[in-house]
């Protein structure tokens, strides 16, 4: 009704703050579906509150991430996903949320930045060299669907781990792992997995997939993303 009322009075901008917040799921989406429709019929800019990452990611041309009032990043969704600002942005874009590794630089030269994985296998990063130190730890940042049953070709390393929870979920199952250090990952898989509960497992990820993130030093409880180097022909 609210929103009936409006649209009546042709306002150039409409504000949303949760408006689907106390809906049951199906309905949800039903709403998500509509208010789209909305946005497209009435060509006016809306502005949308939301804790709800999915709607943010479904509903926006641009979304603004807020962390206690402070502004953290501002893009379409997909960037956001792809390159975010720091661990915060990282964090809340992507369901499940991307799985953090705490790491130790190994060697630093003009390959790139080589770092020790839990379970002891090593693996050399392309960022640029200059902003970190051997000795150094960071934080490996690798989404749960970034994670794939092959290892060779163009997979540049992997991770093994006890499987402690399944959720099968129809057309896709979320494992929970945990790793030689007792850190707990997420990785998604097919929703025809056999995977069992005490199987170890191993799941190789991309580089390209992954994010590294170090301290940033203007805000010492913040960590932002390395910059990436190209590799030399």
């Amino acid at each position: 009704m609210a929103i009936g009322r409006s649209i009546v009075r042709e306002p150039k901008v409409f504000l949303f703050d949760e408006p689907l917040s106390n809906l049951d799921a199906a309905l949800r989406v039903q709403m998500r579906l509509e208010l789209i429709k909305l946005h497209k019929q009435l060509n006016a800019t809306m502005i949308y509150v939301t804790h709800d990452q999915t709607e943010a990611m479904t509903m926006a041309d641009r979304i603004v991430v807020l962390n206690h009032g402070r502004v953290e990043q501002i893009g379409s969704p997909l960037e956001l996903y792809r390159i975010p600002n720091n661990r915060f942005v990282a964090g809340f874009i992507g369901s499940p949320k991307m799985n953090f590794l705490d790491v130790r630089v190994s060697r630093v030269d003009a390959a790139g930045v080589t770092i020790a994985l839990p379970g002891g296998d090593m693996l050399t990063l392309l960022f640029a060299a200059s902003s970190v130190k051997a000795g150094e730890m960071l934080t490996l940042g690798i989404r749960p669907e970034h994670f794939v049953e092959q290892c060779g070709g163009d997979i540049d390393s992997g991770l093994t781990g006890e499987v402690m929870v399944i959720e099968h979920l129809g057309g896709e199952t979320l494992l929970h792992v945990r790793l030689p250090n007792e850190k707990v990952i997420q990785v998604k898989g097919s929703g025809e997995s056999t995977a069992v509960e005490g199987q170890r497992l191993m799941r190789a990820f991309r580089f390209a997939t992954c994010i590294c993130f170090a301290r940033m030093a203007a805000r010492s409880n913040v960590y932002g993303p390395l910059r990436r180097s190209r590799r030399s022909d």
